[in-house]
């Protein structure tokens, strides 16, 4: 799969939680996109007189028309300041795709995606391909998705809604400030579910995105728990913005 530069048009946006936008774009020259679930692209701005690169994992179905895509706004941050003001109709310049937090020729028992934040997006764009191996394989999905508050649970309605129809996928929310009141909410972090999931490295691959501090807790304990490299991915969103 080539990486290529390219432009994009934003057709939309809306606001999924308190300070988090999901933007759709669309490519300028009409065409589709391919990418394999899981990657990102990178977007470059000027600011202040420089060119600023951000990377961003897609939310949408490969080959789609349009690109979409989650970001949160950051305080003094510039792609914050350049991107909540965007208004549709505006262009921006783009290249690839890229990274590796995907699924491969592989078949565990189970996928534990481990998101914070905007690193869940990934995952919401690999739901049908999960799906066909929910099928074909018989492999077990767990979605397990921290923040502060369940509002703060990004795609929360879309994974719900995903699992009313694949029986073997699961979406956990777990909140660190707020006591559960659904039966999909746990209180505390991601990592405190790892225990109660009986994690296993020779049937279990591990998803990790989104903060670092959140990656690295979660790496440790699962180092502890038999996990290595081969069974765990991570990819770390920094907030630069």
């Amino acid at each position: 799969m080539s990486r290529e530069k390219f432009s994009l048009i934003l057709k939309s946006y809306r606001e999924i939680a308190p300070q988090v936008r999901h933007f759709v774009f669309e490519r300028a020259d009409g065409q589709s996109f391919d990418f394999v679930p899981g990657q990102f692209i990178n977007l470059f701005f000027e600011f202040e007189g420089a060119m600023v690169q951000r990377s961003y994992s897609l939310a949408n179905t490969p080959g789609d028309k349009t690109l979409e895509l989650a970001m949160s706004y950051i305080t003094s941050g510039k792609a914050s300041q350049y991107f909540f003001t965007m208004e549709a109709g505006a262009t921006i310049e783009a290249s690839g795709p890229f990274g590796r937090l995907t699924l491969r020729d592989e078949t565990p028992k189970r996928y534990v995606l481990v998101a914070t934040g905007t690193g869940v997006t990934p995952y919401l764009s690999m739901r049908d391909e999960l799906l066909r191996r929910m099928d074909a394989h018989g492999t077990d999905v767990i979605v397990l998705l921290g923040s502060r508050t369940p509002n703060e649970l990004l795609y929360r309605d879309a994974f719900l809604e995903f699992a009313n129809k694949a029986p073997r996928f699961q979406f956990i929310g777990c909140c660190s400030r707020t006591e559960p009141d659904q039966p999909y909410l746990r209180a505390g972090y991601v990592q405190d579910q790892f225990d109660i999931l009986s994690l296993h490295p020779e049937s279990d691959m591990i998803f990790l995105c989104g903060n670092p501090n959140m990656i690295d807790a979660a790496y440790v304990k699962l180092t502890s728990m038999g996990f290595t490299a081969a069974n765990v991915r991570r990819e770390k969103y920094v907030s630069s913005n």
